[in-house]
């Protein structure tokens, strides 16, 4: 598996981002839209994407409206779903459930009209107990 940020913060960039110390976090560093590109060596199963945000610590950082997208090849990337989201606290879960090659989790607007985004966690699930590992 890798995973591509579409920017970063020094200091705040994948390391932080798969990080489970919480107070650690990704920072992006340019306009809108922020993404986060997933792609594997071979067709996976993925069940979902699961990503830790917080209001209360990030205010006009903290994603408003995301998309999930998934595809078997780059240019076949389609989106699933796309959610809105009221001063979200604690796990989000994104609804995958497919086999496929690329993941996109596209930020589209923050809180408070806030330019950059900080997300806390990002996990990959197969299954609702196994997650895929991205080694750093």
């Amino acid at each position: 598996m890798e995973i591509r940020l579409s920017s970063f913060k020094r200091e705040h960039s994948l390391k932080e981002l798969l990080s489970k110390d919480m107070s650690e976090y990704w920072a992006t560093d340019d306009v809108l839209p922020h993404s986060i590109q997933i792609s594997f060596d071979k067709v996976r199963y993925v069940q979902s994407v699961q990503l830790f945000l917080s209001f209360t610590q990030d205010d006009s950082y903290t994603p408003e409206r995301i998309e999930i997208r998934s595809g078997l090849t780059r240019e076949g990337i389609k989106e699933i779903s796309s959610v809105e989201l009221v001063e979200p606290e604690g796990l989000l879960t994104l609804n995958v459930a497919r086999k496929c090659l690329y993941v996109q989790i596209v930020i589209n607007s923050n809180h408070q009209e806030g330019k950059d985004s900080h997300i806390r966690h990002l996990k990959v699930l197969e299954s609702s107990t196994k997650e895929i590992y991205y080694k750093i």
